[in-house]
């Protein structure tokens, strides 16, 4: 395989958008869980699935769904949705897989649908693999907990951009010995332009496998099929649990179909608004923070490898590993090389919860002694690397797919840099990783989401919650969504980490569960949790 310097920052901006909004966690082996026949019946209660529905629209909310025993306890489905919500064709359509987790106590008062965030995380793979992570005990005891795959991700119509596996590993770990790319600086006009050309050849790429309908995986396309998947669970509301961009498409839900929002959880929440700078902004000083809370308690400790008496000069001498990085990446097994970018992505993937800091020291140690396999390791791990070199799923394809349908990209030289040099003023350590040219300035009706705001009137109460000391999704994210929706109530929490209900911290899961399961909502914001 040719290897080439291109990669250690060409495609960094595009690699740090996926660590600063995936959810991640570790893989667990759960034991099954008892069944009931099915996991809903809509039928036994009249219940009226194409009720209101839009012309045009009723043939897809009055199939029938052949619910499969997918064991331990568990029943799945694929329905099938148009291409295009709104602009409806029977003869485009894609594929929505579902798995629902039924009620441990074996009479559910709902179903409460869930998105682990992403974009790109496989729902189903997350309520079939680690339910009783997700939530605390006394919500699986009486929801089914229903996961699903956005469509384009993993199960449901996947995005698939290559069909030769080393083309999506060279593009993550390539980097070596061509001096073709040697002293480009990539924020010159020569720099953007060999990142537009690459950036075009990849939206080629995922256009000639996907098809079509790679231009329909925005996330109100798949805020609709939730509406879809409440009428065919026989609901007339929609219960929903939404963490990170689960949250983002929660809120696109409850915009677009305010009557039907039902008891709505939205957990380390993004700002529907902020497009472009705005929300790079946001993920940039989210991890300069959280880098810095975590080298404030590092050196507080005797196996701290970052040796420096004050959080700016543990701040300085990671710049300044990462410099070293930028000018001779390490060579490690498996023609892979340890970049700046990559070695962010290691470090970024393990500050998304306190008890992730001791690897995290492990790695930095080891950087710092010139071997890169506890990083390179954390970086395939991220990206679902498998041994051989294949990847265990989509994520990276689907991440890149929906963010540029969902996000406006910048095309003007002069505005990518002045935005860059913004983003670095204010996250001095980490904002090198989230400037360049976007990846998106070919994809296929790149920036089709709306970014006014979401106000939702007459939804019933929607409980935003946000962490001051969040990595990946700011708090001041979590404030202006909740601020912008009419019934928007917020629970602010003081711990680390992305994502705080089901972590053990009552002010935060008390009130969440009083609503989920008896439908009591707070009365006013919650503080100092």
């Amino acid at each position: 395989m040719s290897r080439t310097r291109r990669s250690s920052r060409l495609f960094s901006a595009l690699a740090v958008m996926a660590a600063a909004s995936l959810t991640l966690s570790g893989c667990i082996f759960l034991p099954a869980v008892v069944s009931s026949p099915s996991p809903t019946d809509p039928d036994d209660n009249g219940f009226d699935s194409t009720e209101g529905v839009d012309e045009g629209l009723e043939s897809f909310y009055a199939q029938e769904v052949d619910w499969q025993n997918c064991g331990d306890g568990q029943r799945c489905a694929v329905i099938t949705a148009p291409m295009d919500w709104f602009n409806p064709d029977p003869d485009k359509t894609v594929e929505v897989h579902m798995i629902v987790k039924e009620a441990q106590g074996g009479n559910a008062i709902g179903d409460l649908l869930y998105n682990p965030g992403g974009p790109g995380a496989s729902g189903y793979d997350y309520v079939q693999q680690f339910a009783e992570y997700l939530v605390p005990p006394e919500i699986l005891e009486q929801y089914n907990l229903v996961g699903f795959d956005p469509r384009g991700v993993s199960r449901s119509s996947p995005i698939t951009c290559y069909d030769d596996p080393s083309t999506l590993y060279e593009r993550v770990f390539t980097v070596g010995d061509s001096e073709d790319y040697e002293g480009v600086d990539w924020l010159s006009d020569e720099g953007l332009d060999i990142s537009r050309e690459a950036s075009r050849e990849f939206s080629e790429a995922c256009e000639t496998y996907t098809g079509e309908a790679i231009g329909y995986y925005g996330t109100e396309q798949a805020a609709s099929d939730m509406d879809l998947m409440r009428a065919l669970l026989g609901n007339d509301k929609l219960d929903y649990y939404g963490v990170s961009y689960g949250t983002l498409l929660g809120a696109t839900y409850a915009g677009l179909f305010p009557d039907n929002v039902g008891r709505f959880v939205l957990d380390a929440a993004t700002d529907p608004t902020a497009g472009g700078v705005e929300s790079t902004l946001f993920q940039a000083r989210g991890f300069e923070l959280a880098m810095g809370n975590f080298l404030e308690v590092c050196m507080g400790e005797s196996d701290c490898p970052i040796d420096a008496d004050d959080r700016q000069e543990a701040l300085d001498e990671m710049t300044e590993l990462f410099d070293e990085l930028d000018d001779d990446p390490i060579s490690g097994s498996n023609d892979r090389y340890l970049t700046s970018g990559s070695f962010f992505i290691a470090v970024a993937a393990n500050l998304y919860a306190e008890f992730q800091w001791p690897t995290l020291k492990t790695i930095i140690a080891d950087v710092q002694n010139g071997e890169p396999e506890s990083a390179l390791s954390a970086v395939e791990g991220y990206y679902g690397v498998n041994p051989d070199g294949t990847f265990a799923d989509n994520s990276y394809e689907a991440l890149i797919g929906i963010n540029c349908l969902d996000n406006v990209p910048e095309d003007d030289y002069d505005t990518v840099r002045a935005d860059a040099e913004r983003v670095q003023d204010e996250a001095p350590t980490v904002g090198r990783f989230f400037v360049g040219l976007s990846s998106c300035l070919d994809w296929p009706n790149a920036g089709s989401r709306s970014l006014d705001p979401i106000t939702a009137p007459g939804a019933d109460p929607i409980i935003v919650i946000g962490g001051l000391n969040d990595p990946a999704t700011h708090y001041d994210e979590s404030v202006a969504l909740a601020d912008m929706l009419e019934s928007g109530i917020l629970i602010t929490v003081a711990d680390e980490g992305h994502g705080q209900y089901g972590n053990g911290n009552m002010c935060v899961d008390e009130p969440v569960n009083d609503y989920l399961l008896n439908g009591n909502a707070p009365s006013g914001d919650i503080d100092n949790c």
